[in-house]
């Protein structure tokens, strides 16, 4: 029947309908899939079930072993790399670092710089939530010290090395690689006001750590 629309209004409506339909269709299946996962456990043996248990609980020991793998290599914190070491052994705890763990963030920042805050906020959620990288900060505020033994020795070398020019600076490194620096608030929609769920949004973007479920969207 002709509503008055015109033929490209019908014809409209006929795509929109068959949209829906492939839509539901595609949910049927899905549901279909579950439904057979489960009559498949349903009608498994005793045999059967136990291989699925002992497979289940091979890979329970093998994420416990890991994760604690990861917190005994500094892994669930946010550290100061600067904080309790000798200023030149800054650049070697660095190295040090990426040489143990398959990820790292870390944020070259200075107490005098109070935009450095909302990274130091949000990085302190995270570490905990994402044991498989390691969260890690370094003081920059002497690295015009370079006398022997100066305060700046071991930061200004990797300023200048890595190339970090503005404050804050978030460096990804990945596989002992730099990978990508987050150079301000730029990609955080260029606000100081975002969410430590938006952060792990972007880093997950660039591969830094695997994002949880809420840190999805």
């Amino acid at each position: 029947m002709d509503l008055g629309f015109g033929n490209t209004n019908q014809v409209l409506g006929s795509q929109a309908a068959s949209s829906i339909l492939r839509a539901t269709q595609a949910q049927e299946l899905a549901i279909q899939s579950e439904i057979s996962k489960y009559d498949a456990l349903l009608d498994s043996n005793d045999t059967e079930l136990e291989k699925l248990r002992e497979t289940r609980l091979a890979q329970m020991k093998q994420a416990a072993s890991q994760r604690s793998k990861w917190l005994e290599n500094g892994h669930g914190t946010y550290e100061d790399l600067s904080s309790g070491q000798h200023s030149g052994d800054i650049a070697k705890s660095f190295f040090d670092a990426a040489k143990k763990s398959t990820r790292l963030v870390v944020h070259f920042y200075r107490p005098t710089t109070r935009s450095c805050d909302a990274f130091h906020r949000a990085l302190s959620e995270l570490a905990p939530k994402h044991p498989e990288t390691r969260f890690l900060k370094i003081n920059v505020e002497g690295c015009d010290d370079v006398r022997e033994g100066g305060s700046g020795v071991g930061a200004k070398y990797l300023v200048e090395k890595l190339g970090v020019v503005v404050m804050p600076t978030l460096l990804i490194v990945k596989d002992r690689k730099a990978e990508h620096q987050l150079r301000g608030f730029a990609e955080l929609g260029g606000t100081e006001e975002f969410k430590a769920s938006d952060l792990a949004y972007v880093l997950g973007g660039h591969g830094a750590l695997t994002r949880r479920e809420d840190e999805e969207e």
